[in-house]
């Protein structure tokens, strides 16, 4: 009933006190168009597409400049393939570029700022308008409704991303109560034992779904099974923020007794892609969104996996043009039986991090020191963290070209992980010029030999 109320009454009366009721216009444009068919989707897209390259290359300083020094026009452009010819936007064109992406005549007080996680090594800072932030969150909420998820269901967030853990008020709480009634745990650093709370309050507070960071589930899942605990089963697990291995999809479903739905988004572009309750493919959230899959500078089709570039149809106030996101996937064929025309992608090679083992014994997402440490300090350049015993850290930096300031870096990083890994822990640097990619072909943000993550030296 409250969840009813919260999702009919509550949430739109709240969109109109805050002058965003464009979501709402979204979120029924999005639940429409989801069961379009899959040429019509295609045509909606690609028409996207093209308005929004025309549209740059009128408004945006910079790609005015780097379409004019390919010798590419947006008027050439006819069909899919002839966007093979036109650049592809590398992470340091938005590092060095900020101001000149952002197209002319934007109010700056229309400009919302932020960041990626660092995931890559390398964290970019970039603008949405406010317009598009309305139209990702009901782009979240329709990809949410593919598992039954609607606003107003209890949610559980095992999340290590602090930032996006509110603020504790009493506004906040009473929204809280009355429309997102969600409860965080925060993985960014705990102690096996309040594994044991969690499960206690998930008890309590009988949850729909769980969201989690993939590996923070297959973790607490392995906890539980190791001590012998049956923990509280939700309607649905959703995991994001790193790739989502086959083993703890299973050790997952297993522990909770619940399907696990695997989703794919970025900072840069919210939700990307989503598994149905099929769970055959991951359908992209294609009205907001052109995905291309490429290798070697020629389009894929068929089954072969390569890299995914992305380009936002609905950010005007700083365009992201086909842009080199550093993950890889191949497209799925066939229709999927929920009726959904919407594209589908399959094997998502994305974000590998591992738990790191702190010095008193507490655990710390990878994922969210990508945050904590890279995110937080954008010209630090790439780093990397590698834990091969329970008290000692190793950090490779690869400084960002023309900074000295790694004395600097080197103090910021060891306060940031004694922060969250403890005191006792000893951080051991290594300068290099660059950081290798695993055999993947991905980067690992953070790395563990460790066996036993439960257990204290």
């Amino acid at each position: 009933m409250i969840a009813e109320i919260s999702n009919r009454i509550l949430f739109p009366l709240n969109c109109a006190r805050a002058g965003s009721l464009d979501i709402l216009q979204y979120m029924k444009e999005f639940k429409a168009s989801q069961f379009l068919s899959s040429k019509e989707l295609d045509e909606l897209s690609f028409i996207r597409m093209k308005k929004i390259l025309e549209y740059s290359y009128q408004n945006v300083k910079f790609y005015k400049n780097l379409f004019d020094a390919y010798g590419v026009k947006p008027s050439n452009v006819h069909a899919p393939a002839d966007l093979q010819s036109f650049p592809v936007l590398e992470k340091h064109h938005v590092q060095d570029n900020l101001k000149q992406l952002v197209a002319k005549k934007i109010c700056m007080g229309d400009l919302v700022l932020d960041r990626t996680g660092g995931s890559t090594g390398a964290p970019i800072e970039y603008y949405f308008s406010k317009k598009r932030t309305r139209s990702i969150m009901a782009a979240t909420w329709r990809h949410n409704g593919f598992v039954d998820w609607h606003i107003g269901d209890k949610t559980a967030i095992l999340w290590g991303a602090s930032r996006d853990i509110p603020k504790v008020t009493m506004k906040r709480r009473l929204r809280n109560l009355l429309i997102d009634r969600n409860m965080f745990f925060n993985t960014a650093g705990f102690q096996p034992n309040e594994m044991i709370e969690f499960d206690k309050q998930l008890k309590r507070f009988r949850p729909k779904v769980i969201q989690a960071y993939a590996n923070s589930i297959g973790l607490f899942a392995q906890y539980f099974r190791e001590n012998g605990i049956r923990p509280f089963s939700p309607q649905a697990i959703v995991t994001s923020a790193e790739m989502l291995t086959p083993e703890n999809r299973k050790r997952s479903e297993e522990t909770f007794s619940a399907p696990v739905f695997n989703r794919y988004g970025s900072r840069e572009f919210g939700v990307i892609a989503s598994e149905c309750k099929q769970r055959d493919g991951l359908h992209i959230m294609q009205e907001g969104l052109y995905i291309e899959i490429m290798k070697e500078g020629r389009h894929l089709e068929k089954g072969e996996t390569g890299e995914l570039i992305v380009t936002d149809l609905l950010n005007f106030a700083m365009p992201f043009i086909r842009y080199r996101i550093g993950d890889a996937a191949c497209w799925k064929q066939g229709t999927c039986r929920c009726g959904r025309g919407l594209r589908r992608l399959s094997n998502i090679a994305g974000r590998t991090t591992d738990f790191l083992l702190g010095a008193d014994g507490r655990l710390c997402s990878g994922a969210a020191l990508t945050v904590a440490l890279a995110a937080e300090r954008p010209s630090l350049g790439q780093i990397q963290l590698e834990q091969n015993e329970q008290n000692r850290i190793i950090c490779r930096i690869a400084p960002k070209k023309g900074r000295v300031t790694v004395a600097e870096d080197k103090k910021y990083l060891v306060q940031k992980v004694r922060q969250y890994l403890g005191e006792r822990t000893l951080v051991d640097f290594e300068i290099v010029s660059r950081i290798e990619h695993e055999p993947s072909g991905k980067y690992r943000f953070s790395k563990s030999t460790l066996t036993n993550l439960f257990q204290v030296n």
